[in-house]
């Protein structure tokens, strides 16, 4: 209605006139249909390198699109109101072009101006708000890996394992300090970082499986089928999040030990695979650590992370990011 009103402002300079619900009723029309191809137009549209030209190649189909409807609407209704009125066939033409159509561009300009102005406050609004998310997903995050990672059951098992080695051996012990002491400074640093170098991430996880190796001895294996010089970055503490997760959730022994493997799958993506070995018993498991890794992957890389789990081996497929 509103719409409406100002339109009649504009183009009859009356606030009511003898067509005013006829203007009510078209207007509402064509706003469903209008509202309805926006959505159906921009919906896959989504945030990355080809944001902007996606989205002004999709502008300029949606208006094209919406000024041919228009004008459809426009000659059907016009030619039924002339004809209706008794109009003369002769001077339908001259009337048309002389008259209306001047009404009818400036109706449609003044409604592409407003369009557009909705449109990119309505992106911009959106804008805002995927980063307000991603900022309380990113504390979400600092506040879940340092739970997860700086906890007492992990520092009270590797203070363990110190304690006899300081004793048999010397050396190894200083090496074990040595590694513990840089999964900590890793965790500390990065917690703040949306992405890191696929190398330090790599290392972070050799380190922090040569922690749990040193407890497990042939229960576990870490095979790294990648090349670590790749230039690619990847989610912080993502790989050893679904190395410890593996450790977590599957059983190992010496007669069927844990076998984890990363490799790449194409370009773009990571690949933790291992044999599925599930423990019957599991306290604890919020499966918080993965939850907040899937989000973290859209919102940060705007990809999701594949989950696959078969009767004999569960694999997580994270996506990477180009350098």
């Amino acid at each position: 209605m509103l719409i409406s009103v100002f339109f009649s402002l504009v183009l009859m300079q009356k606030l009511v006139h003898a067509e005013s619900l006829t203007m009510i009723a078209i207007t509402f029309v064509q706003l469903e249909i209008f509202v309805w191809l926006g959505t159906w137009f921009f919906h896959s549209v989504k945030t990355g390198p080809r944001f902007k030209k996606q989205i002004i190649f999709k502008l300029v189909q949606f208006y094209l699109l919406v000024l041919v409807i228009a004008t459809l609407f426009y000659f059907g209704l016009y030619t039924y109101t002339f004809f209706i009125k008794g109009g003369d066939w002769e001077y339908f033409l001259p009337s048309l072009f002389e008259a209306e159509m001047r009404g009818f561009f400036i109706a449609t300009l003044i409604g592409f101006s407003l369009g557009t102005l909705f449109f990119f406050y309505d992106q911009w609004n959106d804008a805002l708000k995927r980063e307000q998310k991603l900022t309380e997903e990113k504390l979400i995050f600092q506040y879940e890996t340092l739970k997860s990672q700086v906890n007492p059951h992990f520092l009270f098992n590797s203070l363990n394992s110190l304690s006899s080695l300081v004793r048999k051996d010397p050396d190894l012990a200083e090496q074990y300090i040595q590694k513990l002491s840089t999964i900590y400074r890793y965790i500390l640093e990065n917690d703040n970082k949306e992405l890191v170098p696929l190398s330090a991430e790599i290392e972070f996880v050799r380190n922090y499986f040569y922690l749990q190796k040193m407890r497990d001895e042939e229960k576990i294996e870490l095979k790294m089928e990648l090349n670590e010089n790749e230039n690619v970055q990847v989610l912080p503490v993502s790989l050893q999040l679904l190395v410890e997760n593996t450790l977590k959730h599957n059983s190992a022994t010496r007669k069927q030990p844990l076998e984890i493997v990363i490799h790449f799958e194409g370009l773009d993506k990571i690949v933790v695979r291992n044999n599925l070995q599930k423990k019957t018993q599991l306290n604890g498991s919020s499966k918080i650590g993965l939850k907040n890794l899937k989000e973290r992957s859209r919102l940060i890389l705007n990809r999701d992370i594949e989950i696959l789990e078969t009767v004999d081996e569960f694999v997580v497929k994270i996506p990477v990011k180009p350098d």
